[in-house]
């Protein structure tokens, strides 16, 4: 049987999070994230963390945390605190050093805000002092001394503005011929990612929906990341000259995914996979 830290890892590299990702969410310094991942739990600040560190760690990567602890009850230390202590006593470490530093600074910046106040009465007394007015009383004359010129100008901006406006009119029309039309269509699934084939003229549009926070990476193969995050609903407008766009997403079963406001179909065989891929290829038509 697997150790419990190697399959937390296993499970986190599923999702494509990175230490970094989980230590921003979970609030648990990447080291100690490490030693969990080893089973070194004897190495923590206190081995009685033990459990409410994985128990954070579980939840984040949508594990049942309560049967893992106690499908692994005995490659924990013997003596630990409960989830609610481990948590409390991690939100109270405060490094000495960044104390120390704070010390040091606070005063460096006082001097500095001190020193650019005096800097900048002394530059608006000098400039009172050093540049005096030249202001002569200067009026500007009447630039249309015609109303002639005036009216005759307004409206030879109408006339253009109403040509402009014709030559834009079958162009309008034109686009308004022009229907949206998107196909997306279910090509394979091989147990690990999910295949289709999408075919439009227009940018695509892709929409992830769930009643529950889910976690999600999108990217296409220009190397852009549209999504690294959880999610709710969010839609995010794909790049033109992509030909294909992969979406992994952490709790499927809650998930429905859109293409230009088309839901995509999940075979059944599909239907209670935790963790799935998409992959879309898109091929853009006149």
């Amino acid at each position: 049987m697997q150790q419990i830290g190697r399959k937390l890892k296993q499970k986190r590299e599923s999702l494509g999070m990175t230490l970094v990702d989980l230590e921003n969410k979970i609030k648990i310094q990447r080291k100690y994230i490490e030693m969990i991942e080893r089973n070194d739990f004897e190495s923590l600040p206190n081995p009685g963390y033990t459990a409410g560190f994985i128990e954070k760690y579980a939840k984040s990567v949508n594990l049942n945390a309560d049967a893992l602890l106690k499908e692994h009850a005995d490659e924990l230390p013997q003596e630990r605190l409960s989830a609610v202590d481990a948590r409390k006593q991690l939100k109270n470490e405060s490094p000495v050093n960044v104390k120390k530093d704070d010390q040091l600074i606070r005063p460096l910046i006082i001097s500095l805000l001190g020193l650019a106040l005096a800097i900048s009465v002394i530059w608006l007394i000098s400039s009172k002092l050093l540049f005096k007015s030249t202001d002569d009383g200067w009026v500007a004359g009447d630039i249309n001394e015609s109303r002639n010129v005036k009216v005759e100008a307004k409206e030879e901006k109408s006339k253009a503005a109403a040509e402009d406006k014709k030559k834009e009119q079958p162009k309008k029309l034109e686009k308004q011929k022009t229907a949206v039309q998107t196909s997306v269509k279910y090509k394979s699934f091989d147990g690990a990612a999910l295949s289709y084939d999408v075919s439009t003229n227009d940018q695509i549009d892709l929409k992830v929906k769930s009643d529950v926070s889910t976690w999600i990476q999108v990217y296409d193969d220009q190397n852009k990341r549209y999504a690294y995050q959880e999610v709710k609903n969010k839609t995010m407008t794909i790049d033109k000259n992509v030909k294909t766009v992969t979406l992994i997403s952490g709790n499927s079963t809650a998930l429905e995914v859109f293409i230009n406001n088309q839901k995509v179909d999940v075979p059944k065989t599909a239907e209670n996979i935790i963790t799935r891929t998409y992959q879309f290829s898109i091929e853009q038509t006149d």
